[in-house]
């Protein structure tokens, strides 16, 4: 920053001292406009509001009981699905992917601890569309698998609403998103329907089949909130884990500022692919 010295008069001389000194307090503040469009909050999101009786009937049921309600879900879901898609993005560090979802306006990605690896490195997001843009790592935490990320080319980027586990249950219908396998521009997002079929407050277990590639993608309830992140993928077609993100919550500002909490001693490979895999 340049201070430049006016010579016409004390009096002006003084007005441009103070101009200069407050331009000094507003950098080391952060408050001007380029310090907000490129430093995430650090304050935990609240989750966005959730009225189960707005949803369709059938999906308070515990199962479909006519063609009618089949019809009903596919139109829900199809609409849901149009949403959201836009905001899953396959994450790529040179031969290496996972998968992950924007939460925020300014591209703030919410992913596995174990996708993320390290903070501070680079790393490259693709949209479905194709598009590809530049980012970075932030922080994680490998206790709990959670991990964050940030789009830095200029926004603002679509993004999906993040919600909580108030009011889940076992059963819920939920729509688990990714790129298995990497992003294949021949194809869309990949879309599963599934349910909850196991629940509490740091874990989700549902039959949504998710595989290699996954790690890091949203799962999103029917009301389009992103509930959870997939982080465990087993040999067993029901064994499909997810971190809630109420986990992501109690850790937010440490995530955000890019800390790690307990480092990996050995290389998590769960749920990402590479090349050499």
């Amino acid at each position: 920053m340049r201070i430049l010295l006016c010579h016409t008069g004390p009096r002006r001389f003084q007005l441009c001292c103070h101009a200069a000194w407050l331009s000094v307090c507003l950098l080391l503040l952060g408050a001007g406009p380029w310090a907000l469009a490129q430093t995430p909050t650090v304050e935990a999101p609240k989750p966005a509001p959730a009225d189960r009786s707005q949803l369709p009937t059938v999906f308070t049921r515990s199962s479909p009981a006519s063609l009618a309600d089949l019809r009903t879900m596919e139109r829900h879901v199809k609409d849901l699905a149009a949403r959201t898609t836009g905001t899953v993005v396959a994450i790529e560090f040179g031969s290496t992917t996972g998968s992950g979802v924007v939460v925020s306006p300014d591209g703030l990605v919410l992913t596995a601890g174990h996708v993320v690896g390290r903070g501070n490195r680079p790393v490259s997001f693709r949209f479905p569309d194709g598009k590809t843009v530049r980012g970075k790592t932030l922080g994680l935490d490998s206790a709990s698998d959670t991990g964050v990320m940030q789009i830095t080319d200029a926004g603002p980027w679509p993004f999906a609403p993040l919600g909580d586990l108030k009011g889940a249950q076992t059963g819920d219908w939920v729509l688990a998103m990714g790129h298995p396998g990497g992003f294949d521009s021949r194809r869309s997002t990949v879309v599963r329907l599934g349910r909850i079929i196991r629940l509490s407050p740091d874990m989700l277990q549902t039959d949504c089949t998710i595989t290699h590639g996954d790690s890091g993608g949203p799962l999103f309830d029917m009301h389009g909130r992103v509930i959870a992140i997939h982080n465990e993928i087993s040999g067993s077609m029901s064994g499909n884990f997810h971190v809630p993100t109420t986990v992501y919550y109690k850790a937010w500002s440490r995530l955000i500022a890019g800390g790690t909490v307990i480092p990996r001693v050995a290389e998590l490979v769960s749920g990402i692919r590479t090349s050499e895999l």
